[in-house]
């Protein structure tokens, strides 16, 4: 069972560190941009960076209790994987709306 969670564990950790990464963007932006905290209107290119990352934390917690629970009652693995895609997705998702609608 302990190596089971291995995976799914790695997985969770990355998604910490996703998070931290969408966090830190938007500190840089708050510093770049002269959003003084807890401001969160601004220049549009701020409010965007702001925005995704508030959308990518509040399905978090989602994400966690399904990676969690179906790596339990179902395979370990096979949800390690989609949770491995999921954060992929939600890193292009915030790249993608960080960039301007023109860029994109």
């Amino acid at each position: 069972m302990l190596e089971d969670a291995v995976g799914l564990g790695a997985v969770t950790l990355l998604g910490v560190l996703e998070q931290a990464y969408f966090s830190l963007q938007v500190i840089y932006a708050r510093r770049k941009f002269s959003v003084s905290p807890p401001d969160t209107g601004g220049p549009p290119e701020f409010q965007r960076i702001f925005r995704a990352q508030a959308n990518c934390s509040e399905y978090f917690p989602i994400f966690l209790t399904v990676l969690w629970l179906a790596g339990v009652f179902l395979s370990p693995g096979l949800s390690a994987v989609c949770g491995l895609l999921y954060l992929y997705g939600r890193l292009r998702y915030f790249w993608g709306y960080s960039a301007s609608a023109q860029g994109r």
